[in-house]
């Protein structure tokens, strides 16, 4: 995020697509995700840019703005949700979240945008895994 320009007259930060694009991929890369997990991520991104804005404002200010939600839910719940999934695998010290924020965010915001395309599949889990009860609007 270094090579992301300030402009001095406005006071405003500019930032790419491309750039963000760059990012996402070393950050996919730094983290082990899978091959082809950051062409996928990077495709769902393209075709929901509520999501991708919310994702560039993660990034550049590290805080959601949860102003998207998919059956009531925001990224932070998704986030949540899945956090309480990692503790099992954080216990035996042998998932690629351990200690590492950026692959929980990357997995939270791949989630989020799987859940826009199929909500039951993760309204199921949500309301099971973590108590919460939040119907499709």
């Amino acid at each position: 995020m270094t090579e992301m320009n300030e402009n001095n007259k406005n006071n405003k930060l500019v930032i790419t697509r491309s750039q963000i694009k760059q990012v996402t991929e070393d950050a996919c890369k730094a983290c082990g995700m899978e091959e082809g997990f950051f062409g996928k991520l990077w495709d769902a991104f393209l075709k929901n840019d509520d999501v991708y804005k919310e994702y560039v404002m993660y990034l550049v200010k590290k805080d959601f703005p949860c102003e998207v939600k998919i059956c009531g839910y925001t990224i932070v719940d998704i986030l949540i949700w899945q956090m309480d999934g990692f503790k099992t695998k954080l216990d035996m010290d042998t998932s690629k979240t351990k200690g590492n924020q950026t692959s929980m965010v990357l997995l939270a915001f791949d989630t989020f945008m799987k859940m826009r395309e199929n909500p039951e599949r993760y309204l199921t889990h949500l309301s099971e895994d973590s108590g919460i009860e939040n119907p499709c609007d």
